[in-house]
């Protein structure tokens, strides 16, 4: 297709864009900010702008960044632009679109701090992680004085994000808050020694790193920012050096800027200008989105806010429908006229299914019982959102209150602010029974599994299990687990938060035992009742609705998780005047840091009514088709309605509550196609046992912790580093042994038992690169990244190393080092180096050659086995993998009997057919 055909497609296909849109996608200068209100299509505009630049301007993929919100916002961008150029260039095309990064400002500053500045044997901390370790080392750090311990941990974090977020100078933090300066350099020497990296660490330390090396980012030619509206200063700061040399396209719309409480600075958006003066500036203003109704209450209400004004948003849709009104005497009267309408909607008239609808709240916490309450009573499956999403399900109530039985003064909070009082004793056991066996529909006796559970505990504490995962998979079999079936929709929900719940224990158990320490199950399980009942309640999101493929479920989420969704049909209730704006709103929060600090704008942390009304705004600017606003005027006293409802009102139709909601015109989507991106290593377990992969990949469910967990990896990082030591002449021995010394680590071994690992790596790795120095000599990448599309997916993988011929002709080696096979079979392996060889051959590699090499002397074959990579191996490969991708697609899993159940399946207690 020549370029002015295909410029032709890009601007006018799948629809025409509009003038602005395509002044977006076609313009020449180097900086571009855009303002792109909701429903406006930016996501549209931004693929269509990197289609430009990859077809029309032939600019290299791994030339172009794109940073997305999201993870989710990723893959559908990626899914989109992958359509795109297959559809005008052909299949060949995307070979190398897997080099051009798009994803989160998180993932790529990791991405660089692992493949530019050493941290590639650092493990992430999510927000969950770092609580149980922070909850470790408290004490150490002196943050047991003046209340509750955990509170004063969560708050030391927050404090801790906020140096992080702005960027803070460490010599004026040592002089305006000492204490805590001493307490935070030591958190992050404490962080350092486990090889532990949080998600605020991972930006300032790029910033900090990128700010001395800039030429690492002189690969870069374009930027692309979206939700330009939610970053922070030090992201900020990571596009300002970017954007030195790269041409950067910025997009947002500060009316949707609501995550300032964890840093976001929507002043970023204007000062874009003043950082980069010789700036294009684009609004676009057409919402696709909406029918004109919604759109002119989201108009309406925008003209509230006191901060910058925008260009008011255009409806193109024709479908005329109002936006409803109505409220109600109670909550749970709200509630049960919601449900009907659903059901009336999906079941009746066929209008939509149960995803296509959204109920969206200020705070789960507060609103949604009701409504869970009813959709239980009414069959009506949901997914929950929201950080306590996860112990809304009884199934996890359940089991918590039982690992809280375990300790001697265990104890559970009753309501998620402990607002029902506690429960102790043996009424945890009892109220943990009637939960299962409510959810479950279990046919078992409450008398004989209170025997069992007894029997459980006493186990527990006599030391008869080596982890929480083998205590867990014991609590499983004794509940009844292995009665479950995944093929049954409500079994499969209670089997995925199950396995959601193992995670918790994992986090939990992982912080007690870095360094080698060994559980003593009495504070250990003091501890996690503690670490549950004041944190992880209120923190664990149930199993995410992706994860659940194959479940129609109705979404009951926060706001704040429904930013850059869209539904058919929105319910937004429980529009009170204390509960949106929240009655917190503004109110003074305890920090470590002086509130006067220079730079700290501690209003912005702390919210106000600005920010509480642009959360109504994004809440309102879901919707498709339907949008419904409620609330309810008694609780224990009147309640009066919502500030925001009354602004709205106005420009609403009050619902007849008998005639229910008109849904002629609804549009609902059709099936997701995204592309969505699958590890190798995923591959190869759904290719051993697609039950394997649902319990682990899709589910949670977690393998035991063990003081040898590491090895391998640990194994891999050095032989990296050996061999870049010995590509810049560094003697082989000497690269070994100070690579071990330096860079070896098992995160959950210390003392005796490290050194004496540590002696067997160097010893194993001395060997092996004296037998094999010249293949050293001869590895031109390391650790290399890969990524190549197969069957509406990609595969990613990291290839161990990538070996130059020995003759002049051009020709590489791809070879993966393996400890033992004990796990992987030799089979697995070519699978994976096909895999491989399949995604260079792609980008033009001259691959000729694959192999295995076994680091374990102890290996009784051959120390390197050569892989077949002849065209029919490739080929069945990759048939291989599209067969499993579609299998994942499809959402099925079926179990796959055989040898690895001995030796390669985590699961094998709670697997029904490992125990036929």
């Amino acid at each position: 297709m020549e370029n002015k055909s295909i410029l032709k497609e890009i601007l006018e296909t799948p629809r025409p864009l509009s003038e602005e849109q395509k002044k977006a996608v076609l313009s020449e200068s180097k900086y571009l900010r855009i303002v792109a209100g909701a429903g406006t299509g930016k996501t549209e505009t931004l693929t269509r702008r990197i289609a430009y630049l990859l077809l029309y301007k032939a600019q290299e993929p791994a030339s172009i960044v794109a940073f997305t919100f999201t993870e989710r916002a990723a893959q559908g961008m990626k899914s989109r632009i992958y359509e795109r150029v297959r559809q005008l260039k052909g299949e060949d095309a995307c070979a190398k679109l897997g080099e051009m990064y798009v994803g989160t400002i998180h993932g790529y500053c990791l991405q660089i701090l692992e493949d530019k500045f050493g941290y590639g044997d650092y493990d992430p901390l999510d927000e969950n992680q770092e609580m149980a370790f922070i909850l470790r080392e408290g004490w150490g750090l002196g943050l047991t004085k003046d209340g509750g311990y955990s509170k004063n941990c969560g708050e030391f974090l927050r404090s801790v994000d906020v140096v992080y977020n702005e960027l803070f100078s460490h010599e004026n933090l040592g002089q305006k808050a000492p204490d805590f300066y001493r307490q935070f350099t030591k958190y992050e020497e404490l962080l350092k020694r486990h090889r532990l990296i949080t998600f605020g660490q991972m930006i300032a330390l790029a910033v900090q790193k990128l700010e001395t090396n800039p030429k690492i980012l002189s690969n870069i030619n374009h930027l692309i920012v979206d939700e330009y509206q939610d970053i922070n200063r030090a992201q900020d700061r990571l596009i300002q050096l970017i954007g030195r040399n790269a041409s950067t396209f910025i997009v947002g719309d500060p009316r949707q800027s609501i995550y300032q409480w964890r840093g976001s600075d929507e002043r970023c958006f204007e000062e874009f200008l003043r950082n980069f003066p010789i700036c294009e500036k684009v609004s676009i203003k057409e919402n696709w989105r909406s029918v004109p109704a919604i759109v002119k209450a989201a108009n309406g209400f925008a003209e509230s806010f006191e901060s910058t004004r925008y260009e008011p948003l255009a409806p193109t849709r024709e479908q005329t429908s109002p936006v409803y009104v109505t409220d109600f005497d109670m909550p749970e009267d709200e509630a049960k006229w919601i449900a009907r309408q659903i059901k009336e909607l999906v079941e009746e008239r066929k209008a939509c299914r149960y995803p296509d609808i959204a109920i969206l709240l200020r705070s789960v916490s507060t609103s949604a019982k009701p409504f869970l309450d009813i959709f239980r009573n009414e069959d009506i499956p949901y997914v929950v959102g929201g950080k306590i999403g996860l112990f809304q399900r009884d199934e996890s109530q359940a089991v918590g209150r039982l690992f809280a039985w375990l300790y001697e003064w265990g104890f559970w909070k009753e309501g998620f602010f402990g607002e029902g009082g506690y429960m102790d004793g043996d009424d945890l056991l009892k109220s943990a029974i009637e939960k299962w066996r409510s959810v479950s529909k279990l046919r078992v006796e409450s008398k004989d599994l209170s025997k069992a559970l007894t029997i459980w505990k006493e186990n527990v504490l006599n030391n008869a299990f080596k982890n929480f995962t083998s205590i867990y998979q014991e609590l499983l079999i004794t509940l009844g687990f292995l009665k479950l079936n995944p093929g049954d929709k409500l079994h499969a929900a209670i089997m995925a938060n199950l396995g959601r719940f193992n995670t918790l224990l994992t986090d939990y158990e992982t912080s007690i035992r870095l360094g080698g320490r060994k559980p003593d199950w009495q504070n250990t399980l003091k501890g996690l009742c503690w670490y549950m009942n004041t944190y992880a309640t209120g923190a664990y999101e149930e199993q995410p609705t992706e994860d659940l493929r194959g479940i129609e479920a109705v979404q009951v989420m926060t706001i704040h998780q429904a930013k850059g969704l869209e539904w058919p049909v929105v319910f937004v209730p429980c529009l009170t005047a204390r509960r949106f704006p929240t009655s917190r709103t503004g109110q003074k929060q305890h920090w470590h840091i002086p509130r006067d600090l220079e730079g700290f704008d501690v209003k912005r942390y702390e919210g106000g009514i600005e920010d509480e009304k642009r959360l109504f705004y994004v809440a309102i600017t879901r919707a498709k088709d339907v949008l419904c606003l409620s609330h309810f005027k008694r609780l224990t006293n009147s309640q009066r309605p919502s500030q925001f409802f009354n602004v709205v009102n106005d420009l609403a139709k009050r619902i007849d509550q008998n005639k229910g909601i008109d849904s002629a015109h609804l549009i609902t989507d059709t099936e997701n196609d995204e592309i969505q991106a699958f590890s190798a290593g995923e591959i190869i377990t759904y290719h051993r046992c697609p039950y394997l992969y649902c319990l682990r990949e899709m589910w949670g469910y977690q393998s035991g912790l063990d003081t040898e967990i590491g090895y391998g990896k640990s194994l891999h990082y050095c032989l990296r580093c050996v061999s870049e030591l010995i590509r810049e002449g560094t003697n082989p021995e000497k690269a070994v042994r100070e690579t071990v010394k330096e860079k070896f680590h098992l995160p959950f071994a210390g003392g005796r038992m490290l050194e004496t690992m540590r002696e067997a790596a160097e010893n194993i790795l001395t060997q092996f690169v004296k037998r094999h120095e010249q293949d050293m000599l001869r590895i031109q990448e390391v650790e290399a990244r890969l990524e190549f599309p197969l069957e509406k997916a990609t595969i990613t993988g990291r290839v161990d190393v990538i070996i130059r011929g020995n003759d002049d002709k051009p020709s590489l080696e791809v070879r993966d080092y393996k400890t033992s096979d004990a796990v992987t079979t030799f089979k697995e392996l070519c699978l994976q180096l096909q895999l491989y060889t399949l995604g260079l051959k792609k980008l033009e590699r001259p691959v000729d050659s694959a192999s295995v090499a076994y680091l374990d002397p102890k290996h009784k074959g051959n120390e390197i086995e050569p892989v077949p990579i002849h065209q029919d191996d490739l080929k069945a490969a990759e048939q291989e993998a599209e067969n499993s991708i579609r299998g994942i697609r499809k959402a099925s899993f079926p179990p796959k009997p055989g040898d690895h159940c001995k030796n390669a399946c985590d699961f094998p207690q709670i697997c029904k057919w490992s125990n036929a």
